[in-house]
């Protein structure tokens, strides 16, 4: 059996729709299409340098987070003046900026010492471990303060931790004893160095004695050098000995050093031979101003004293003259000889 069904009747205002706007229904829908794709257009994405500052704010603050601090010490519980030591372990991304922690005080803590800082690169991240050693005379029980660490750019406390400091521990149940005296114990070798020093000042005043009314070796040795038999005038043998100089061989310090103790004692062996001038006991200074009473012009004075403490120099300040100097000091020493023969007659 079919059943055919009937028309519908369309009211006015529907036919009224239909006849103005044929193309409601589809411009309905394109409007909808056209709000959702500008909607979706409307999206704003950030620029390039703000994604790359976001990236790094990123990895700082991960790099930051990713930070571990640890503070341990060896021991929770001191006698007085007993060592303690802080340790700070920190862990943190390499190439981060860190800044330790450098307490000048702690209080009711004494800092002994501060050890050096140990560190440890593993992978990316470098591990730190810095130590301090402390006591306190204070008895109770005391915090070690957190100390200040930068990392990065933010700050971080370390762990304070508690100490109890306490006297030894004594035992009530045993008797006590009084502090002793202090017991003098005498040394058997102090009642000697009375006997020792008495015997070292008498050998030091008979040394002494001995040695002031006895000339040393090298003084008597020259003056019998000066007044011994010689077959040659002091003249003549002062000449011989300025001769055997001007031949020597000046080729090192020591054999300078002995070219000028021989002028030198050519003088002073003449003026004692032919003056009994005492020379041979006398400093270059005192030997100066001995001559200075002779009559000598008073060029020829101005280099023979020059000359005279050239040896001086060359004698105690070890000073090494150049050729020119060495022949002429022997020269003046010979003219200076020369003229002094001259003035005796």
């Amino acid at each position: 059996m079919v059943v055919e069904n009937e028309p519908r009747i369309m009211n006015k205002e529907e036919l009224r729709t239909n006849h103005e706007f044929p193309d409601r229904i589809s411009l309905s829908r394109e409007l909808r299409q056209a709000n959702r794709a500008r909607s979706l257009s409307t999206i704003h994405y950030p620029p390039c340098f703000a994604l790359v500052f976001l990236l790094l704010i990123s990895f700082t603050g991960y790099a930051q987070d990713s930070a571990s601090v640890k503070t341990q010490i060896d021991r929770t519980h001191i006698l007085i003046g007993e060592p303690v030591r802080l340790g700070v372990d920190l862990r943190i991304p390499s190439g981060v900026f860190v800044r330790f922690p450098q307490p000048d005080s702690i209080p009711h803590f004494v800092i002994l010492g501060k050890g050096s800082l140990d560190s440890v690169v593993s992978g990316k991240s470098t591990s730190y471990h810095l130590e301090w050693k402390l006591t306190s005379f204070d008895s109770g029980t005391y915090k070690i303060p957190a100390l200040p660490l930068l990392i990065g750019n933010r700050h971080y406390l370390s762990d304070s931790l508690p100490v109890e400091v306490s006297y030894g521990n004594l035992d009530s149940a045993k008797e006590y004893h009084d502090i002793r005296n202090i017991i003098e114990i005498e040394n058997p070798a102090v009642k000697y160095i009375l006997w020792v020093i008495l015997g070292l000042t008498i050998l030091a005043i008979i040394l002494f004695v001995f040695s002031a009314s006895k000339p040393f070796p090298a003084t008597k040795m020259r003056e019998e050098k000066a007044v011994g038999k010689s077959n040659l005038s002091a003249f003549d043998e002062a000449m011989a000995s300025l001769e055997l100089l001007k031949k020597m061989s000046l080729a090192d310090a020591a054999s300078v050093k002995k070219y000028y103790s021989g002028m030198n004692d050519a003088l002073r062996v003449y003026l004692n031979r032919s003056m009994q001038l005492v020379t041979m006991e006398r400093t270059n200074e005192e030997l100066i101003l001995q001559l200075s009473n002779l009559e000598m012009q008073k060029e020829a004075f101005t280099h023979l004293a020059a000359t005279l403490r050239m040896s001086d120099f060359v004698k105690f300040a070890k000073y090494i003259p150049d050729v020119y100097d060495n022949e002429r000091n022997l020269e003046v020493i010979r003219s200076s000889i020369l003229l002094i023969n001259e003035i005796r007659k």
